[in-house]
């Protein structure tokens, strides 16, 4: 029994033994559920799932029908809840970055006004935001008879936002390819800007030649591209408009809360890593004759992502997890359309509770596993 006494093989005993303890609890709790539900008649399983939902979602972009299997219904609640997290994210970085640097801003308005949002939204419930924003904003619209017309293609009312959309969306794939192309041209021009550099020392006008490449010409791709396309534009027909797609008030309520609650805490976190580093750095790089755009860009923001993007790391998967609450507004993402309609309809409430979490627990564990890569990949070396 001298193995004993080595720290690691008593640490690997100790893992081995708590890891079959766990293991038998579910296997317990499970088994004692499983035992449960067949003395009530309840039937358990995953064979529901291809069974026919009979529920009708008013907002899907997968095609999706009422005479489909729950599966699909499954699917649909994913896609939805993908969505509004992914503009969410998208809105909430660029909110919260600029609220962060205006909340350093040497201008007492502007940083007092920017302390003021951080501080109300910190405090406030999301609960509170969705139904605002559903409730109080949306629902003071006009109704569809008296839309806000944007350009007589795009109409605004209480019912939504009905965009147009095209009959063929070929030339519009086209540019997205070339968009893609663009992006990657662009990043192998920033690749031989930095190896240039470092070799020479002579600067490459990256960022201006990337508003070109990233900016411009994609901008003209879709343009252009959308002037050879024709577009099922929405027409009022009685009381609603027909034609296009419906972004559903839920949908924006949602957007609009999650990305303006989540920027105030993004905001706080800027601030605190931006704040990490050192006055030192900030003066040398003044001494060098460097302009404060390209101090904040090229020597404050590359030492303080290190400290930034664990804890935004952190407000991204509560971003997700928050999605749920678009089931206060009947918006039909997994919460609303599986753990709600699902459950209802089939009863099998341990198997779709389980089914939530999973899909909850594989997009959080992503979205860590993407941040921790980006953390890794753009970590300073220090000596």
């Amino acid at each position: 029994m001298t193995f004993l006494r080595d720290r690691k093989v008593r640490d690997i005993l100790w893992q081995g033994a708590a890891t079959v303890a766990l293991v038998a609890l579910v296997w317990f709790f499970v088994g004692n559920a499983s035992e449960n539900m067949v003395k009530a008649g309840i039937a358990s399983g995953f064979q529901f799932l291809w069974r026919d939902s009979g529920i009708e979602v008013p907002f899907n972009l997968t095609g999706y029908k009422p005479s489909d299997t729950i599966l699909a219904l499954l699917w649909t609640g994913v896609v939805n809840t993908l969505l509004v997290s992914a503009v969410s994210i998208a809105a909430a970085t660029i909110i919260g970055f600029s609220v962060g640097l205006l909340r350093l801003s040497r201008n007492w308005l502007l940083s007092t006004l920017a302390g003021f949002y951080i501080e109300f939204v910190r405090n406030i419930p999301l609960l509170f935001f969705v139904l605002f924003w559903y409730f109080g904003v949306l629902a003071a619209l006009p109704t569809p008879r008296e839309s806000l017309n944007l350009l007589d293609i795009a109409f605004l009312n209480r019912r939504g936002l009905s965009i147009p959309t095209p009959n063929d969306a070929t030339g519009l794939r086209l540019a997205l390819l070339a968009t893609i192309v663009l992006f990657a041209v662009q990043w192998a021009i920033a690749r031989w800007a930095k190896a240039r550099q470092a070799r020479t020392g002579r600067d490459f006008p990256t960022w201006l030649v990337g508003l070109v490449v990233c900016g411009v010409l994609p901008v003209m791709a879709f343009v252009v591209a959308g002037m050879l396309t024709t577009w099922d534009v929405p027409t009022l027909r009685g009381f609603n408009y027909r034609g296009g797609f419906v972004l559903v008030p839920e949908f924006v309520a949602l957007f609009a809360a999650l990305s303006t609650y989540t920027a105030g805490f993004i905001a706080e976190v800027v601030r605190g890593g931006i704040q990490s580093v050192r006055q030192g750095q900030i003066d040398a790089a003044r001494a060098l004759g460097l302009g404060q755009g390209r101090i904040v860009r090229l020597v404050v923001i590359p030492q303080a992502m290190p400290v930034i993007i664990p804890p935004i790391t952190s407000q991204y998967l509560n971003l997700i997890k928050n999605s749920s609450f678009g089931a206060a507004i009947a918006y039909p993402e997994i919460v609303a359309v599986f753990m709600g309609s699902a459950l209802v309809s089939t009863g099998q409430s341990i198997e779709i509770i389980a089914i939530t979490l999973a899909i909850y627990l594989t997009l959080s564990l992503a979205v860590s596993l993407f941040m921790n890569w980006y953390n890794a990949r753009h970590r300073l070396v220090t000596r």
